[in-house]
């Protein structure tokens, strides 16, 4: 599990379960796909930043945006101590029987 965390005020932003896809930690929906350590929207495809070392900067102004970590933050309330060992699934998947 990773963790990106604004830069700005140390705040958990989002979380990706598996390698590659972030959800947003306040909703639980799918936020952004990481690429060769470019983050891309999910939604519209827009590239938003870019990973140098555990560090995101914008992908437009260069500014930093996000740190990423494997460990939670020890005061991280956004995804709650309880939950942050299970993989939380996306709202918009449907389970559909077999045929």
């Amino acid at each position: 599990m990773r963790f990106l965390y604004t830069t700005e005020d140390d705040k958990l932003f989002a979380y990706a379960p598996g390698r590659r896809d972030f959800f947003r930690a306040g909703d639980d929906r799918l936020w952004a796909h990481e690429s060769h350590d470019w983050l891309v929207a999910a939604e519209s495809g827009k590239t938003l930043a870019h990973r140098t070392g555990d560090v995101y900067y914008g992908a437009v102004d260069g500014e930093r945006l996000y740190r990423v970590t494997t460990e939670p933050a020890a005061d991280a309330t956004e995804v709650g101590a309880d939950e942050t060992t299970r993989t939380r699934r996306a709202t918009h998947r449907v389970a559909r029987p077999r045929r």
